[in-house]
């Protein structure tokens, strides 16, 4: 799978000199198979750890925000997420590898959530899981600010 972003942008990008947008990050983790988080993790601690927003680098949407709780965890293949959502938002459409399955715990307002041409609104309270290798964007069409715990697995 190609990630659309040549070489020259992953050499800036590697040598610090670029910035890239969600877009090209989640193209190049896609062509990589690897989870999104994978490029923030840090050193594991083997000791018991308390996860909390603010630890890792958030990375900010046209008016949504992801904030990573956790490195990926390479045993155990899974991240976790707490977005935020403002009111009329819409993520960019994406997609991941085969197999990728992603879980939405909504724990304030509705989002709706399009997948493959079909329309899910999820509502506080309810989860949403999908297999996430087909096109899909998540949307807060309310006046609120929406929130969600995101889930990625990644299958070995």
């Amino acid at each position: 799978m190609d990630s659309g972003v040549s070489k020259s942008m992953i050499s800036e990008i590697e040598r610090g000199i670029r910035n890239p947008s969600i877009t090209i990050l989640w193209n190049i983790a896609n062509s990589l198979r690897i989870p999104l988080n994978y490029f923030l993790k840090e050193d594991n601690l083997n000791s018991a750890m308390i996860y909390k927003m603010g630890n890792y680098s958030s990375i900010e949407g046209n008016g949504y925000t992801f904030h990573p709780l956790m490195n990926f965890d390479e045993d155990k293949k899974f991240q976790i997420y707490f977005n935020e959502y403002k009111s009329n938002s819409q993520t960019e459409t994406s997609f991941h590898y085969d197999g990728v399955e992603e879980y939405a715990l909504i724990t304030s307002g509705s989002l709706i959530v399009y997948l493959d041409n079909k329309k899910f609104e999820v509502n506080e309270g309810e989860v949403i899981h999908f297999i996430a290798d087909k096109p899909h964007y998540y949307c807060n069409e309310t006046e609120n600010i929406a929130k969600a715990f995101i889930l990625m697995f990644y299958p070995k």
